[in-house]
Order: C-alpha cells, then sequence, then structure tokens
C-alpha cells in the first residue's frame, strides 16, 4: 500500500471516528440526567444525528458491495428515518391516552368526527414530515446536482421500484382522504405493502460501487470485517438517533414555545424539520459528493417508508395504547392535511416519469412548499392543494403529449 493511501485511509479512520464522538455527549446528558438551556440542548442532541447521518451514508455506501444499492437505500431510509418514528409514536401513544379519557366522558369518535387535540398532532405530524421530504429534500437535491453540474438530473434506469412504489402509496393517501379515517385493514396493507417493497430490493443483485472516503475504507476491507463494520456502523447510528430524537425534539419545541412559535407550527413542522434531518443532511452529503441519484432515492425511499410503515404503525400505536383495535379517526383539517400531502407526492411523481428532472422541477417544489407554510386553515390548504394537482396535471399531459409524438428529451421537459 503506498504512502498516499495510507495516509487517505488514516484520514478516512480519524473522520469515522470524530463523527461517532458527536453522539456521546446525547448519551451523556441522557443517561446522567442533565439540564441545560434548550437552545444549548437541540444543539447537542443534533450534532448527535448529524454524526449519526454520516455515518449511516457511509455505512449504506460500502454495504452496496454486498447488497444490491436499492436495499441499502432502503434499509438506509429506514435508519435514517428512526427520529420520525421515535416522534411519531410518543404522539401515537398519547392520542391514544386522550381516545381513552374522552371516551370515559361520553364522547365517541368516528370517520370526519372531532377528535382530541393529541390526534390532531399526530396526523400534522406525519403530513408535514412527508411534505418536508418533498419540498425541502427533493428541491435540494435538485438545486445542488444542477448548481454544481449545470445539467438536468438523467435517473433513467434507476427508481423504478421506488417509483412504483410510491405511486400505490400516493394513491392509497387520497383514499385516506375520501375515507376521513386510516382504516386498520388499510395500514395493515401499507405495512405489508412496505415488507413487499424490502422484498423486492433484497433480491437484487449487487454491483460495484464507487467508493470515497471513509466509505472507501470500509469497502476495502475483508469481507467479514466489512460486513461488521457495516452492521455496527448501522447499531451504532441507530441507538445515537433514537436516543437524541426525542430529547431534540423536545428542546426545540421548549426553544420554539419560548419564542413564541404557534403550536401547530411546532408540530407540524419544527419537529418535523428535526427529526427529518439525518435522511435530508444523507441525501445532500450524496449530492455534493457527486451522487445525486442516490441522494434523490434515499428521500423517495424515506418517502414510500413513511406514507407506508408509518402511517400504518401510527394506527398501531394508537390502537395498543387504547387497548383495542382501532381505526384512526380524521376530522375535516386533518383529512386536508392528507390530501395535500398525497398532491404533493403526486406532483412529485409527475416530475420523476420523465426520468430527467430540470432544476425548474426543484424551484416549483421548493417555492411550493415555502409559499404554503404560512397558510394553516383548511380552505386555504385546500387551494395549495389544487395548485399542486393543477400543475401535475399539465405537466403529465405534456409529458403524454411529447411521449405520443416521440419528442421526449431533456431540452422538451416542461418543468
Amino acid at each position: 500500500m503506498d504512502e498516499t493511501l495510507k495516509k487517505s485511509y488514516k484520514s478516512s479512520w480519524i473522520t469515522m471516528g470524530a463523527f461517532a464522538a458527536l453522539g456521546i455527549p446525547s448519551f451523556i446528558i441522557v443517561f446522567a440526567n442533565l439540564h441545560f438551556d434548550p437552545v444549548l440542548l437541540a444543539f447537542i442532541f443534533g450534532l448527535g444525528i448529524v454524526g449519526g447521518a454520516f455515518l449511516i451514508s457511509w455505512g449504506a455506501e460500502a454495504a452496496q458491495v454486498d447488497i444490491s444499492a436499492s436495499f441499502a437505500i432502503a434499509i438506509l431510509a429506514l435508519i435514517a428515518i428512526l427520529p420520525e418514528y421515535a416522534v411519531e409514536a410518543v404522539l401515537a401513544w398519547d392520542a391514544g391516552q386522550s381516545y381513552l379519557e374522552a371516551s370515559a366522558a361520553g364522547q365517541v369518535f368516528g370517520a370526519g368526527s372531532a377528535v382530541t387535540d393529541e390526534m390532531e398532532r399526530v396526523a400534522a405530524n406525519v403530513t408535514g414530515a412527508n411534505r418536508l421530504l418533498i419540498g425541502l429534500g427533493w428541491s435540494a437535491v435538485i438545486l445542488i446536482f444542477w448548481l454544481k453540474r449545470r445539467s438536468s438530473l438523467d435517473i433513467k434506469g434507476t427508481m423504478g421500484l421506488e417509483i412504483i412504489m410510491l405511486v400505490i402509496a400516493t394513491l392509497v393517501t387520497f383514499l385516506i382522504f375520501f375515507m376521513q379515517q386510516v382504516h386498520v385493514v388499510v395500514a395493515v396493507a401499507l405495512i405489508a405493502l412496505y415488507l413487499v417493497y424490502l422484498w423486492i430490493s433484497s433480491t437484487k443483485e449487487a454491483e460495484e460501487p464507487e467508493l470515497m472516503g471513509p466509505s472507501l475504507a470500509i469497502g476495502e476491507q475483508s469481507k467479514l470485517v466489512r460486513r461488521l463494520m457495516v452492521l455496527s456502523l448501522f447499531i451504532y447510528s441507530a441507538i445515537v438517533i433514537i436516543v437524541a430524537a426525542h430529547p431534540f425534539v423536545e428542546a426545540l419545541v421548549e426553544s420554539g414555545l419560548e419564542l413564541g412559535i404557534d403550536e401547530f407550527i411546532l408540530i407540524q413542522w419544527i419537529a418535523p424539520l428535526a427529526s427529518e434531518s439525518p435522511e435530508i443532511i444523507i441525501a445532500v452529503l450524496f449530492s455534493l459528493r457527486a451522487n445525486a441519484v442516490a441522494g434523490l432515492t434515499t428521500l423517495i425511499s424515506a418517502e414510500v417508508n413513511q406514507l407506508t410503515l408509518l402511517v400504518g404503525s401510527m394506527v398501531g400505536v394508537f390502537s395498543l395504547s387504547a387497548g383495542e383495535i382501532l381505526n384512526f379517526p380524521l376530522n375535516h383539517m386533518q383529512s386536508v392535511e392528507f390530501l395535500l400531502t398525497a398532491a404533493v407526492s403526486a406532483l412529485g411523481v409527475m416530475f420523476l416519469i420523465h426520468r430527467v428532472i430540470n432544476w425548474k422541477a426543484g424551484l416549483i417544489l421548493l417555492v411550493l412548499f415555502i409559499a404554503h407554510l404560512p397558510f394553516t386553515d383548511s380552505s386555504e390548504r385546500l387551494y395549495f392543494t389544487y395548485i399542486y394537482l393543477a400543475i401535475g396535471a399539465v405537466y403529465g399531459l405534456f409529458f403524454l403529449y411529447q411521449w405520443k409524438s416521440g419528442n421526449l428529451s431533456t431540452e422538451n421537459d416542461p418543468d
């Protein structure tokens, strides 16, 4: 091994050790039950999550030596959104407890009926998290790629499975709006859909990936050592994220309350922004390392994960907390939130099916996401739903016309 390669490997090991160390303060604070200013706590726990995100990205890249890229990214996305699962589980459990109290007081819940504040927070968090992934995450990857390459992102020959699963999950999300509840049967079907996605991903053949930095240092090890290292990185990162996620969100919420931020915004945007940070960071890292396709695939896989497994498990935790198998009822406001989420996902799908994504698509997703944030009334959210659906319909019709006329190309992209 030449001297340059030795220095590169040494630098990679030091880098991995440094990012692993970012999670140690989180362990100390949690297990020693220390108390500091909420802003400082948010910063410390946030660093732990960022460190875990880096470790996961390196482990996932190295894992592609042994398993398919699709399966590696699916596992990566699953681990990366653990903070969101932790937050959603807490909210769903509290919702179940509030349901018990309300039922004991003689209130009856059904589809479209009034629900408790705790139950509203569950839907607010999960829908906000999904829109955040597309509006902020997808747009970041697309725009970063364009700024680095000054060209459209070509995803031809990739993400076929992810796009199919996203289409199905999006259609089910539209169904949830019309049902005005997340039925137990729908929840089970969504969980099963995600398991099928994982199984199909795992059956694909592994290909030789292009590794660099820490992922290269791991990938160059013997098969046993490499697999143990990847597994260790995944396990350690998952533990760090689980330990840091809840106190991170709590500290962030406390900081927001001190600043007078509305509770709805805290639950729907601030908490998801914190819990979704790992996968967004990972996707941006992929993009900065000239692997924007892997970055976008990570976010799409996370979107599939959240629209299927997360929504399904939300019903499961709610039922477990309430002590009986229950559908998750939605009032009008919550139903509209699911409808808007489905519309955002549908527009994202329309951009993906062209297989060549122009920078304007990323800008549209980002601008619409930012524009709709201040408007929290259901009627206002419906207007934005129509805007998303209208843009998606126009794009779809243009794409169909180009496809039938045989004029599909990067230059003809109507983004």
